[in-house]
């Protein structure tokens, strides 16, 4: 089984990857530069850095993909698990998903870290990573934002499985038989929720995997100086369409996963 799980969450985390990297790239170019009001805004910057190339909202995919297998196969396997092992009701259900999150956070934060510096920097991911690990021999800096991570994931992990596992559960009256479509509109909603809810330690986390490799920004830090910017609208910052390709991207990670599964 566990050789399934692997098959499923990679197909999943590649595929959600490949369709929500771009979208990304401009989110975290929004949180990190407070000149850019809008989405379109932060593209047109983009394109004209790299000339016209659409490949620059690809820069720095390298660690999410391998990233991918890794915390999705940790992601499904430990909600499996622990659900499994509590009471089957919406609490077993919310604490499988929390730690889920917590699990999964010790695989995302220094592939998150990889990723924006290269985001931000147009290093490519190696460099990042060489130059990150040489400076001061101390690779723990990967782990910038973890704290601001933990949060994040648990907080987001906890909404998108554990209530996609409790809506589908009730959808379908306890029964393993559901649709796609089923699939997708759950995981949708509960991926959306989720976004919305884990945003603001999403936008601390950012900000502090995002600042110069040599430099150190408390998750205290990030956050007063969000706030003295523009209150509490600056932790929301590209919340709006970034909900969207949450959406999305939960959205088809679900149904690759289930689909996948079914096959076995």
């Amino acid at each position: 089984m566990i050789l399934v799980e692997i098959l499923c969450a990679t197909c999943a985390g590649c595929a959600s990857t490949l369709l929500g990297h771009p979208l990304d790239t401009i989110k975290v170019h929004m949180q990190t530069n407070q000149n850019f009001h809008n989405p379109n805004a932060a593209a047109k910057s983009l394109l004209q850095q790299s000339s016209g190339n659409p490949l620059i909202f690809f820069r720095g995919i390298a660690p999410p993909l391998v990233n991918a297998i890794l915390m999705n196969t940790v992601m499904f396997s430990v909600f499996q698990s622990v659900k499994e092992a509590l009471p089957q009701n919406t609490a077993g259900a919310l604490t499988a998903g929390v730690l889920s999150g917590v699990a999964t956070a010790f695989f995302s934060t220094p592939a998150d870290y990889v990723k924006i510096q290269s985001q931000l920097s147009g290093m490519d991911s190696a460099s990042v990573f060489r130059q990150t690990v040489s400076e001061r021999r101390n690779p723990l800096r990967l782990f910038r934002g973890h704290t601001a991570n933990l949060g994040r994931e648990g907080l987001f992990t906890m909404v998108y499985l554990g209530l996609y596992d409790r809506l589908l559960t009730n959808a379908t009256g306890g029964g393993a038989n559901y649709s796609l479509f089923q699939v997708a509109a759950v995981s949708s909603l509960t991926g959306g929720l989720a976004w919305v809810a884990s945003y603001p330690f999403d936008t601390i986390k950012t900000v502090m995997q995002g600042s110069s490799i040599t430099s150190t920004t408390t998750f205290r830090g990030a956050a007063e100086g969000l706030w003295k910017i523009n209150g509490y609208k600056g932790f929301y910052k590209g919340c709006g369409a970034s909900t969207g390709r949450a959406m999305l991207v939960t959205s088809i990670r679900m149904i690759v996963y289930e689909y996948v599964k079914s096959l076995f």
